[in-house]
């Protein structure tokens, strides 16, 4: 209760105009934080289609040191199971445009290191990506290559034939791609989509709607193991925070 405090307290009692989204909905976008600013995103994901109801949450904190790269802190996997796998993430992002032309260009690269708050132990999560946008359509259109720890993507848990559990750890490279489509004002299709088995692995289709300074995302998660308990409704809210007067 009191870390959903502190995140309803940020969230809620700010005052900006939003420039950019440093996540598509699950996989890094090719956006920067703006110099100076403080991006909080809070995502959670539900299912109440099965019994017990699950609840499980990703919160990222961006600040935008150039036009170019940003500094993140995350905080993950706060849920109503016991957060086994909780986590602390600190790191960066930067991206690099390419040829100044329509296509808009642009090769990102970041990761993090992670701290796992239940086994006091560390891993990392690095990836990169390429991304363009199609003139007239506005299209984004990003792909790219993920590998991390067991800290971000989670155990394969396996029971013997003694009745034992056991857990081995995940540390996949995964395929990320993502889709942006503007369609109408200031709303937006969006969607993103992690390769493989683990806990990440999964297709997020959402619409996005940019009011004034803050995002709002209202989607579904299609798990790849098509595993009903792990389908969710994915909902995210961001806003930018200036740490300064322009």
């Amino acid at each position: 209760m009191y870390y959903s405090k502190i995140i309803l307290f940020v969230l809620f009692f700010s005052i900006s105009r939003l420039l950019s989204q440093s996540l598509i909905v699950g996989i890094p976008s090719a956006d920067i934080a703006e110099k100076g600013n403080i991006e909080i995103t809070h995502e959670s994901q539900v299912n109440f289609f099965q019994k017990p109801n699950t609840w499980n949450s990703f919160n990222f904190l961006c600040y935008g040191i150039n036009p170019r790269t940003e500094l993140t802190l995350a905080f993950n996997n706060m849920n109503n199971e016991g957060s086994t796998n909780l986590s602390l993430g600190l790191g960066g992002k930067h991206v690099i445009p390419l040829k100044k032309n329509d296509w808009e260009t642009k090769i990102t690269a970041g990761g993090n290191l992670l701290y796992s708050i239940p086994r006091k132990d560390v891993g990392y999560w690095l990836y990169s990506h390429f991304s363009f946008r199609v003139p007239k359509l506005k299209t984004r259109i990003t792909s790219g290559l993920s590998y991390g720890t067991e800290q971000s993507f989670g155990f394969r848990r396996q029971t013997t034939e003694q009745g034992i559990i056991t857990q081995t750890p995940i540390r996949p490279l995964s395929v990320m791609l993502g889709f942006e489509q503007h369609l109408f004002g200031n709303v937006s299709l969006v969607a993103d989509w992690y390769s493989g088995n683990h806990d990440l692995a999964a297709l997020i289709a959402a619409v996005q709607f940019d009011i004034k300074h803050h995002v709002l995302i209202f989607g579904y998660k299609f798990p790849n193991n098509m595993k009903r308990e792990n389908e969710a409704i994915v909902l995210e809210f961001m806003i930018s925070l200036p740490t300064r007067k322009k």
